[in-house]
């Protein structure tokens, strides 16, 4: 094994690394997030109560 292949070996960059351990998320799923931090911040800044939070929650994660 030469000098370059042990580095590359050693850095994860080795030809038979495979696939990454988990997939980009969609953008679906981004936007998802992005309104769940969204509510997070309203609630934090007292904008929802509780309630409404969860509500809002709720109908997002099912949409």
């Amino acid at each position: 094994m030469s000098d370059q292949d042990y580095e590359q070996e050693r850095q994860g960059g080795g030809s038979d690394a495979g696939p990454p351990a988990t997939d980009p998320p969609d953008d679906d799923m981004s936007i998802k997030i992005s309104q769940l931090k969204k509510l997070t911040e309203l609630k934090a800044q007292g904008a929802l109560t509780d309630a409404e939070f969860e509500a809002e929650k709720r109908k997002l994660l099912e949409s």
